[in-house]
Parts: structure tokens; C-alpha cells; sequence
């Protein structure tokens, strides 16, 4: 359950694809009838491989989408236009109500039970600024129907009992559940939630952008909810926006793939539409803003954020237009097209103007065009921002603008966005109906014309027709919709010092206002009702009216796939020939192993600047150009491989990472080969703009990943691997960069990455990997790939390699890390070093976490506490891992997290909770694998086909008692030991400062900086 923003941008078409044949065409036409659904449309659409079924429910008059296609991967979802006028969270929190229980299925919480009950390959709930869904994908008939019935039944039959609003919503409750005299604060899991959500200043900033881009309707609100508004929401007017929004009339039904559609359309009919008539939904429909005749400046402050790189150039900026309706489909698809020109790669026009001289470190992560509300904006904002330089920046916008409009755009940079879209549409995903929903859902809300916005090729026709009859169309579109566009709202944030004192000051008032609201009956009732809400929290209930799958409902026997090992030019391949809809995917692994410590903790660097600075042939802009025309880019990650067989073994390397049209395949090895053997790392002016990009991009999100980064930090304390992973991508390595950014001079930097390159670069350390489908007119894919690439690569003797295999002895070692960050809720986790996955309590480990994540860790943390999330899993390091998300209580969770074994001791473990933890695990390992990626796992890290069926075969033979023996073997009591680590990322934390003698390290961000600039 989540809550999605709005200027997290929709995509003009899901960039992703599904694989199958093409649909079984389906014999209907509008005007037929089928379960009280008349038909409205069929159409087919070829580029998606789709047909399209338009209905509408003639009782209740629903609307209802199918789009047909040979997929196993199957989605269903039924959505709302929900239009919240104030910003008590009112749609957010009752997308966590509906469910909590329905008059079908009445206990608590039975989406988070159908977690564990399912083989759900998504699962979840979510609120936009105007809308609500409810959306699954499975591959199992028997599933799909499961699931089906458990959304319908929350959707428009849920209970929304007062103990559910007190436990999602919010309440006032004692600190201390038994002494009536402990002070009261206020709880709730949506309250803390949102709490989380606004730790992020660029989260603050988006929303704020939305609220004022769009201040007359239900934009200029925050439906997720404001920490300082959700305790005015009220139960009853909860209550009263369910029964006018959620209704069968309002409602918007999508499926997708292989399944008979009809029998989704007599389940609903028959069991939640027929009955409940007809309203009129029209009071739910959002006008088009009025247009400002003026533009407008707003500013706010927000926190100051110690992992900045400078300290001095904090804030941010935006720069912000309403532009079209977004049901005018086809402008949508040209502002689209507009905006990766302006805005995408080194060429365009606002990074050359704004980010490459320095007036911003980088472009904020709303920055595009966002066509998800009524009315479509596009946005430039900066972060890492001076603020003598807002009116700079503001004119430097204009003057870029112009000269865009007086030059107009290089052919070549058009045909790159074009040639772009065209190979996302065919890039193929495992979950491609899930990405159609998210595409097509806020149109659809909207009343536009879904169908035809997923014609793209229909579309970019129309396009290439008016640039041909009018060569300035695209800088009309320019001029129209941006310079000469009046509703533009200049948006800047600052930090201010007293920020958070100031929250905080402002939630302690609002919680003393809330308790002298109360008479000293009501009083008293806050102590009982936080007694009667425990006491529901713990009853025991009957989940067996919850429908399941079993194991038996698992298939036998894993799907497998045809891999062929070669060797090109003594480089080993793995060449996969698979349906991949005439997209070639190449990956490459350079080994890294022998590389010294010190150039290793410089790999992320050296993987993000060594495709972006150019060859001897090409400069930087050129050579970005021609992978745009030739290739969806050329990528380069760091990669950890952890043994299978045996603690602390690992590999190591450099991912290497590539795309294309089978008909650009020579091309794209050509510029591999390029890259290669002319690179170029010596322009320290580009490498000094790209480590200040690097650098401000990590350290925004680090709150909305805050478990991440806590399971990172406390894992680092237990492997060896985990801990090299800590460095290469954790709060640690953000924290390198941070300090990198901060050098005068960078050439020392830069010789030490092109020193990694001169080692890596070379042919004796790469294996290779390439998944295709066959196409006559490319017959000799490995031929090209050889006389264009493989040949020409140096070959040198390999250094001395490091072994990295580590079973050194970490008694004594620092066993918990706590990051002092301005938050005000928090992100912790325990780590205890297991086995490895060869193991035979591997599988019994993995089952282990994913039922106390059910039935110990959710009631617990989440349910009781108000955290967001808490769960347990098992990493692929062999590390059991804990963790929670958004936590108001951590010393208290972590408290939780030591009790475990208490807890399974007197847990009355029944065969249904094995089942569903059974369930769980098999999400993950039989989850679809799309074309591009069949063979990957043996490639990356050695894991056969035979080795996950022989895990699947141990995992379900797992017992209760294997269970229970692990959980005591690694977890119980006299198991505290220095294979133990923890971690707390958030505020303050007395009880954990005063525990610094017992081997905990505290790192505070703010006296980090304080000696870093000391030291500047």
C-alpha cells in the first residue's frame, strides 16, 4: 500500500513489453452483451500485440477494460477517481481501510495475510493525487480468482471498522499502554508513514509544486495526507468519502492476458455490481485549471540535509508550466518528444545550459513532463542550488529557451528520441501488463481515449508528418507551451536551521490541542480504547476463510531454457536465442578482484563516468548521440557474485550492460569496441561536473530507501561481501562521494580511474553473455559480435590476483552502527551471518523469515507501533536479515526483532502459516523471466537451472520442526555473538547514544560535516 505522487511521471506508453504470440482474436463487436456488460469496442492494436475491449455495465454502468493477449502473467485491478479537498489524507487512508476487512472476509487486514496465501506476482494498493487502485498480476487461474475475490469484496463491501481508522488512520494514544499516566502522543500507520514520506525535501518540494501548479481543485491538496492535517480527519467522514467514490457507478475495471475475460466479467456482475444500481458520478470530475494570465513565485523552506555535498548550495529550484489537457493525446506525445530533447543526455539544450555551467549540481527528480493529472505540466527544477543564483537560473531558463526556438533541434538528436521510444516499446518485462495498467489508468480516469493513446506508431506518424510540412513545429511547441506559456510558477526551497525544531514544535502543539479538545470522560476513554485496540490486535482469528493456494498448486519442476557456451575470441560466452520481439540484450562481466582496496572503492565512480566522457573519435556529446541512435545507452554496474557453497567466497567485477534493434547489432558492437579501445578519461572539467551530479543524486532518497540502507550498514558488520557491498553502494559510499565532490582538485581522483580503466579493460578478464531471437535478416549475430568488438580488444598478462575470500574473525568489532540523520521517524535493522545457499538450512531459513514477517513481525511493528513496514529475509551473502521502514519506535523494535525465538516458542505454529510462508518464498523463485534476462542467473552468479529446482524441491519438504530448529540455531538465545550487527539510520536515539562502550558506532552526519569543511 502506497502512496504515489504525482510528478513520479507516467510514460506515454508502458516502455516495456510482454512475450507471447499474439492474441487469440476475440469474436465480439460493440453492441454485444456479456453478463449485463455491453460491448462499447474491440480494437486491435498491433505495436502492443494487444486487442482491446471497451464494456460498460449496463446496471450499474462500470466501466470495464480488457486488453487480450497470450500471457500467462495475468493483471486485474479496479480503480476510483478519488478527489480529496482537503489534505487529511482522506484516499490514502481509506486505500488502507478497504483493507482491513470486508463483510466477506471480516479480519483484520487480509491483504497483508494474501501476502503469504498467493503466488501474486504484484500485489498492492495505491493513491494517487485523483485516483485510487487496487491492482494484481498472477500466473495461477486458481489465484487470480482467489485474489479477485478478496479486492472486490474490500473495494466495495469493506467494514471500516473504528478500530481500523485508529490503527491505519491515526489516534491518541499512552506511550505506555499500561499506565494511564504515561504521556500521550499520536499514533497510527499512515500518520507515520506520511512522516516519512515529507523526511525527503525534494518529496516536500514535489508536493508543494503540485499544490500550486494546480491550486484550484483537489491538486492544490496533499492526498496522501499532512502529519499536521491527518488527525482532523474524522471517522465518519471517511465513512461518507467511501460511500461517494468507491461505488460500483464510479468504478474502472482492468484485466489483462490469457485468461477468459468473460468469467471476470460474471464474477463481478453476479457478486458486486448487479445489486447496488446507478448514480450520478459526475460530481467527481476535475476541470482544466484556469489558465493564470501572469506567472507566480512561490518559496519554502525545508531541512537542512546533512549528506549534501556543499553545504552551501542546499536548495532548490523549479521552474513549472501547465500545459495541455492530457486527453489531447497526440500534443501529449509531441511535449513528450519535446522534453527528452531539452532535457535528456549531455546534448540537450537545459544541461548544457543549466547543469554544465554550474548553476545547478543537478536536474531534481520530477524534472520532465508529467501527463498523470487533468492537465499536463512540464517541469525543470535544479537541486544543489546557490541561492544568489535563482534569478540567474530563471533568466539563463528564458535565454536557453530562445535559443532553442531561434536554432531549432539537430535532425539526428530528433531521430535519437524517436529511435528511443521505439525500442523501449519493444524492450520486453516480465510484469508488461502491470506497466499498461500504470500507463493507461490516469488517462482513463480522465475520461480520454485509452485505445488510441497506445497507437505510438500512430502517433509518432502524425509527428514525423508536421516536422515534415513544418520544419519549426518543434520549436513552435517550444514557444507555445513554454516561453510564452503565462501559468508559470518559479518554485525555490531553501533550509532554514530551526526547520525541524520547528515540526516538531508544531506536532507537539497540535497533540496539546488535541488532548485540552478532550473532556476528562474522553480522556479516560483514550487509556480504554488503546486496551480494547490491543486486545483486537492480538485476538486470534480464523484465516481459513481467507481462500489459498496450496503447494500443491506449484508447478513440478522449474522452467527451463536453452543455453549454449561458446567462445569468441577466447572470451567465454553464453548465447540464449529466446523471443525477445527483435531486441538484442548483451551483458559482459569484467573481473575486478585484484584490483587494490583503493581503486575498488572507486568502481561506482569509474561505472558511471566511462561511457559519458567520450573517445578519441567521438567527444562526449557525440558519442551519447550515437548510442541514443544505435543502443538504449551502454551501462556499466558493480557486480558481487556470493559462492554458493561456502561463507564470505565471492567474485567480483564490473557489469557490463547493453540493448539494441537486431538491425543495429554491428552498430552497437562498434561502439563498445570504441569505448574500449579509445575512450578517453582526461577532461577534468566534464569528470568535476559528473561527480557533483553523482554526488547530489545520492544523497536525494535516501529516506525513501532508509531500510535499505540500514540492512546495508548492518549487514557490512557480519560478510565480508556485505561489507564490500556497504562500501561500493551504501550510506558509506554516499558519504565518499559526498567528500569527493568537496575537493578543489579532482585529477588525482581521475588518474586513479583511469588507471582502473588501463587494468579492467581488457579481454582476458571478460565472460560475455547475449540473449536474442532469431531474425533473417541478422543471421550471424556471434560473427558480428567477433569481427566488431571481440578482435580487437587487448590481451595482457592478469596481475597477481587478490583472493577474496574472507573468514577472518570479527569478534570484537563495532556490532551496531547508528546514523544520526534529521528524521523523524525511523529505518533500523539486525543482521545475524547464517549459511550460504548450497546449505541444506538455507531453504528452512528462507521460510523462516517470510512467516515471522506475517505473523510476529507485522502485528508487532506495524500493526501495535504504527511503523510503515518491518520483515525478515534472508540476503543472498547468508545474512538473515531484520528491518523496519519508517519506524516511530526502533529501541522498541529492535527489542521485538531479540524476541523472535520467544515468540516461535509459544507460536501456535499450524500448517496453513507454513504454507503460506512456503508461499511466500515461491513468489520470488517462480516469478516470470522475461526473454532479455532467461539464463541471467547462471551467468551472474553460477546458479543452474538444477540448483533452483533442487531449492525448491528442500523448500517444500521444509517442516514446522526444521523451521523452529533453525530459528534456534541462528537466532536463539546465547546466539549473540559478533556475527551479530545492527543498524539505525534516523534522529537522536538517547538509550542507543548511551550504548557507545558497548560496541556501537555513531556517525553523525552534522559533525561529519563539520570536520569535513574543517578539513576543506
Amino acid at each position: 500500500m502506497s502512496h504515489r505522487f504525482s510528478l513520479a511521471r507516467r510514460a506515454l506508453a508502458p516502455f516495456s513489453r510482454a512475450f507471447g504470440s499474439s492474441p487469440v482474436t476475440l469474436a465480439y463487436k460493440p453492441g454485444d452483451e456479456i453478463s449485463n456488460f455491453k460491448v462499447t469496442e474491440v480494437s486491435k492494436v498491433p505495436e502492443m500485440h494487444v486487442e482491446a475491449i471497451r464494456l460498460t455495465h449496463t446496471p450499474s454502468g462500470a466501466q470495464y477494460l480488457h486488453l487480450n493477449r497470450d500471457d500467462l502473467n495475468n493483471v486485474f485491478c479496479i480503480g476510483f477517481r478519488t478527489i480529496p479537498l482537503d489534505s487529511t489524507g482522506v484516499p490514502h487512508i481509506l486505500e488502507h481501510m478497504t483493507l482491513c476487512g470486508s463483510d466477506k472476509y471480516p479480519i483484520r487486514d487480509p491483504f497483508m495475510k494474501m501476502l503469504h496465501r498467493s503466488l501474486a506476482t504484484f500485489l498492492n494498493a495505491m493513491t494517487g493525487p485523483d485516483y485510487t487502485i487496487y491492482p494484481f498480476s498472477t500466473q495461477n487461474p486458481k489465484d487470480f480468482r482467489n485474489l479477485q475475490s478478496v479486492y472486490a469484496s474490500s473495494v466495495f463491501s469493506p467494514r471500516l471498522r473504528h478500530l481500523d481508522f485508529l490503527q491505519e488512520g491515526w489516534r491518541l494514544e499512552h506511550s505506555d499502554l499500561s499506565s494511564n499516566s504515561s504521556p500521550i502522543i499520536i499514533k497510527g500507520v499512515v500518520y507515520n508513514e506520511m512522516k516519512g514520506v515529507f523526511n525527503e525535501n525534494q518529496t516536500i518540494f514535489a508536493e508543494k509544486l503540485l499544490n500550486s501548479l494546480l491550486p484550484s481543485h483537489t491538486y492544490g491538496v496533499c492526498s496522501g495526507g499532512l502529519p499536521l492535517e491527518i488527525p482532523n480527519l474524522t471517522h465518519d467522514f471517511l465513512k461518507d468519502f467511501h460511500s461517494k467514490y468507491y461505488h460500483p457507478s464510479s468504478s474502472k475495471i482492468f484485466s489483462y492476458g490469457n485468461f477468459p475475460f468473460e468469467e471476470h466479467l460474471k464474477f463481478m456482475d453476479e457478486n458486486y455490481l448487479c445489486a447496488r444500481g446507478k448514480i450520478d458520478t459526475s460530481r467527481s470530475m476535475v476541470p482544466t485549471e484556469k489558465r493564470w494570465e501572469a506567472l507566480r513565485r512561490e518559496h519554502i523552506a525545508c531541512k537542512i540535509d546533512p549528506m549534501a555535498p556543499d553545504a552551501s548550495k542546499q536548495s532548490s529550484i523549479a521552474i513549472g508550466h501547465v500545459c495541455n489537457d492530457i486527453k489531447d493525446i497526440q500534443t501529449s506525445l509531441e511535449l513528450h518528444i519535446l522534453s527528452e530533447l531539452l532535457l535528456k543526455g549531455p546534448t540537450s539544450a537545459f544541461y548544457k545550459g543549466l547543469i554544465e555551467t554550474n548553476l545547478g549540481s543537478g536536474f531534481g527528480p520530477f524534472t520532465g513532463y508529467d501527463s498523470q493529472c487533468r492537465d499536463a505540466l512540464f517541469v525543470v527544477s535544479l537541486q544543489g542550488v546557490d541561492p544568489q543564483d535563482f534569478q540567474k537560473i530563471e533568466k539563463a531558463f528564458d535565454k536557453i529557451l530562445e535559443g532553442v526556438i531561434s536554432e531549432g533541434f539537430d535532425k539526428d538528436h530528433v531521430e535519437a528520441v524517436i529511435h528511443s521510444i521505439e525500442l523501449r516499446n519493444k524492450h520486453q518485462s516480465s510484469n508488461f501488463g502491470m506497466n499498461l495498467l500504470f500507463s493507461v489508468f490516469p488517462l482513463w480516469n480522465h475520461e480520454g481515449d485509452i485505445v488510441e493513446s497506445l497507437r505510438i506508431n500512430k502517433s509518432l506518424k502524425k509527428f514525423k508528418d508536421k516536422l515534415q510540412q513544418d520544419p519549426k513545429y518543434l520549436t513552435n511547441l517550444a514557444e507555445k507551451y513554454l516561453l510564452k506559456n503565462n501559468h508559470r510558477l518559479i518554485l525555490t526551497m531553501s533550509p532554514e536551521e530551526d526547520y525541524d525544531q520547528r515540526i516538531a514544535e508544531a506536532e507537539e502543539n497540535l497533540i496539546k490541542r488535541k488532548i485540552e479538545e478532550q473532556t476528562p470522560e474522553e480522556l479516560d476513554k483514550i487509556f480504554e480504547t488503546g486496551q480494547v485496540l490491543r486486545e483486537d490486535q492480538e485476538k486470534k482469528e480464523d484465516l481459513n476463510i481467507l481462500p489459498t493456494l496450496k503447494t500443491e498448486d506449484l508447478k513440478a519442476d522449474v522452467d527451463r531454457y536453452k543455453l549454449s557456451d561458446v567462445a569468441v575470441s577466447g572470451i567465454p560466452l553464453q548465447v540464449s536465442i529466446q523471443p525477445t520481439n527483435g531486441v538484442l540484450y548483451y551483458r559482459g562481466i569484467l573481473d575486478t578482484k585484484d584490483l587494490s582496496s583503493e581503486l575498488k572503492e572507486l568502481l561506482p565512480l569509474f561505472n558511471d563516468v566511462v561511457a559519458r566522457m567520450g573517445t578519441q573519435v567521438h567527444d562526449y556529446r557525440t558519442f551519447d548521440r550515437l548510442c541514443s541512435l544505435k543502443s538504449g545507452g551502454l551501462g556499466f554496474s558493480t557486480h558481487i557474485s556470493e559462492d554458493k557453497s561456502k561463507l564470505n567466497k565471492f567474485s567480483e567485477g564490473i557489469m557490463m550492460s547493453s540493448y539494441c534493434l537486431m538491425r543495429n547489432t554491428s552498430d552497437m558492437w562498434k561502439l563498445w569496441e570504441e569505448l574500449f579501445n579509445k575512450g578517453t578519461l582526461d577532461d577534468i572539467k566534464r569528470f568535476e561536473n559528473l561527480v557533483k551530479n553523482s554526488a547530489v543524486d545520492l544523497s536525494c532518497g535516501i529516506a525513501d530507501s532508509g531500510h535499505h540502507y540500514a540492512m546495508s550498514s548492518a549487514a557490512a558488520l557480519v560478510s565480508s561481501s556485505a561489507e564490500l557491498k556497504e562500501k561500493l553502494a551504501g550510506l558509506e559510499f554516499v558519504s565518499r562521494m559526498k567528500k569527493l565532490s568537496q575537493l578543489k582538485d579532482l585529477s588525482p581522483v581521475l588518474e586513479k580511474i583511469q588507471e582502473i580503466r588501463h587494468v579492467v579493460m581488457d579481454k582476458r578478464r571478460l565472460r560475455s553473455a547475449v540473449n536474442y531471437s532469431e531474425d533473417p535478416d541478422c543471421p550471424d549475430v556471434v560473427g558480428s559480435l567477433q569481427r566488431n568488438f571481440y578482435d580487437s580488444l587487448k590481451s595482457s598478462e592478469l596481475s597477481k590476483q587478490i583472493q577474496n575470500c574472507s573468514d577472518a574473525d570479527l569478534t570484537g568489532q563495532v556490532s551496531g552502527v547508528h546514523h544520526v540523520m534529521p528524521y523523524n521517524t525511523n529505518y533500523t535493522s539486525k543482521a545475524v551471518l547464517t549459511v550460504p545457499y548450497g546449505h541444506p538450512d538455507y531453504p528452512a531459513l528462507r521460510i523462516l523469515g517470510k512467516l515471522i514477517s506475517s505473523v510476529y513481525l507485522l502485528p508487532e511493528v506495524r500493526e501495535k507501533e504504527g511503523a510503515y513496514g518491518s520483515g525478515a529475509s534472508l540476503s543472498t551473502e547468508g545474512v538473515f536479515m531484520f528491518f523496519s521502514y519508517r519506524d516511530p519506535n526502533s529501541t522498541k523494535t529492535f527489542d521485538t526483532f531479540d524476541r523472535t525465538c520467544d515468540f516461535l516458542k509459544t507460536f501456535d505454529f499450524k500448517d496453513n502459516y507454513l504454507n503460506e510462508a512456503k508461499l511466500g518464498v515461491f513468489q520470488q523463485i517462480d516469478a516470470p523471466v522475461a526473454p532479455g534476462n532467461r539464463g541471467l542467473l547462471r551467468f551472474t552468479h553460477g546458479i543452474t537451472e538444477d540448483d533452483v529446482q533442487r531449492q525448491r524441491i528442500l523448500l517444500k519438504a521444509v517442516t514446522k520442526d526444521d523451521v523452529v530448529k533453525v530459528a534456534e540455531k541462528y537466532l536463539g538465545e546465547g546466539k549473540e555473538t559478533a556475527r551479530v550487527g545492527r543498524a539505525i539510520i534516523g534522529g537522536i536515539n538517547k538509550e542507543l547514544m548511551e550504548r557507545r562502550s558497548q560496541n556501537w558506532r555513531v556517525v553523525d552526519q552534522e559533525e561529519e560535516e563539520q570536520k569535513l569543511q574543517a578539513a576543506v
